[in-house]
């Protein structure tokens, strides 16, 4: 009993340290900033008009999002400065970033060609929304009279993740940049998955490069166009783009989120989409389904156009759940022409639907008349023929 006692006691005090550890740890308090601000170079140098841009960094140190304003001071009279988004680009005064996240925004200061040489200073402000945080830094740059050689290429893409469904054209664009002070000729190239092929393209043009001239401090928008093998597995794949020219080089990788297609075939066992029967009697016609591409088919089922409503047709089964990719399965048609069809030649329409695709054949039916019918009619003309060969013998004696 007491061995008992002592045991619980044993458990709730460490129940009770457990729960004390874990109120301590949930009650720790937040960072004390909000955010950070990560400017990699305080001190640049740039040649009378030219470019200088530079990334910035903001990162949110709490759980929840955080508004940050960035505001340019003393910016010398006639320079373009501001802070840009990064894809696409456009002038920003503020950038949201989500709990304990990462957004990085651009730096872009056009330099007049009338600028003196020297060093000018540039104050960069932020500040979040609820005043708490406060970062304010210099951006020293240097102005010379001597052009500067800025950093070589830069490729982007507005699209890091794209989607398409395999054995398709997918099409999107990339920028290329020369942050150089020198025209450059730019080889193109591309990393992709086996069974892939990409070509590069002007914007506005249909004719396929593998280079591209661009001016000093020029930028061109390419197209690229990615045909995906029809077999190609449904899954995730990376796309590297790359620019080269001479010791500059520039990379851009998108993920192309591949989904798979649904390819229904249809046919009869015989190989053929005819059969024939005879009026009055069930006709069994037996069918298979398949699926021929990488994605499951699901939910499929069956329905007729007959050539009369008097026709009946019916499927066993009805309907398939599932056709796994590379999958056959078979179905039985019944189909019924009603007594006395004419006979001769009829087409039906047979069409397989599911929520992913929809596949429709043409099918021709024989039909023939009984056998005891074929012999009535024959007694019938006969009759017609006896009947008017006794009228025109009544008529001769006459």
């Amino acid at each position: 009993m007491v061995l008992a006692s002592l045991a619980l006691v044993w458990i709730a005090a460490v129940g009770f340290l457990a729960n004390g550890y874990a109120a301590e740890a949930d009650t720790s308090p937040p960072p004390k900033e909000t955010f950070n601000l990560i400017l990699p170079f305080k001190n640049l140098t740039v040649g009378q008009g030219q470019e200088v841009t530079m990334d910035t960094e903001i990162v949110n140190r709490r759980k929840d999002p955080v508004e940050v304003s960035l505001t340019l001071d003393s910016v010398p009279k006639g320079w373009d400065a501001a802070f840009n988004s990064r894809y696409p680009s456009f002038p920003i005064r503020s950038v949201q970033v989500q709990g304990e996240k990462s957004t990085t925004v651009e730096f872009k200061g056009k330099i007049p060609e009338a600028t003196k040489p020297g060093v000018y200073q540039i104050k960069v402000t932020a500040k979040d929304n609820n005043g708490s945080t406060q970062y304010v830094e210099s951006l020293n740059i240097t102005v010379t009279s001597k052009k500067v050689d800025t950093g070589g290429l830069k490729l982007t893409s507005q699209y890091p993740v794209l989607s398409t469904g395999s054995g398709q054209t997918l099409k999107f664009t990339v920028d290329l940049k020369n942050e150089t002070n020198k025209p450059l000729t730019t080889a193109l190239a591309a990393q992709t998955p086996p069974g892939w092929t990409l070509r590069f393209k002007p914007q506005f043009g249909d004719q396929q490069i593998s280079s591209i001239q661009l001016k000093e401090s020029g930028s061109e928008t390419l197209s690229v166009e990615i045909d995906t093998p029809i077999k190609a597995d449904a899954k995730e794949q990376p796309i590297t783009v790359t620019a080269r020219s001479g010791a500059f080089e520039a990379s851009a990788t998108v993920k192309v989120s591949l989904k798979g297609t649904q390819d229904l075939k249809m046919g009869s066992l015989a190989g053929t989409l005819n059969t024939s029967l005879t009026s009055g009697k069930k006709s069994p016609v037996d069918f298979v389904v398949g699926n021929a591409g990488t994605a499951p088919i699901r939910n499929l089922s069956f329905v007729t156009k007959k050539p009369s409503d008097k026709w009946t047709v019916e499927f066993k089964p009805d309907k398939i759940d599932l056709i796994e990719p590379g999958q056959v399965r078979e179905i039985k048609m019944e189909v019924l022409a009603p007594d006395r069809t004419i006979a001769g030649d009829y087409l039906m329409t047979l069409t397989a639907n599911s929520p992913e695709v929809t596949k429709s054949v043409e099918f021709r039916v024989t039909v023939s008349t009984p056998t005891i019918w074929g012999w009535i009619g024959f007694g019938i003309v006969g009759l017609v023929v006896l009947g008017l060969a006794i009228v025109f013998f009544r008529l001769g004696r006459r």
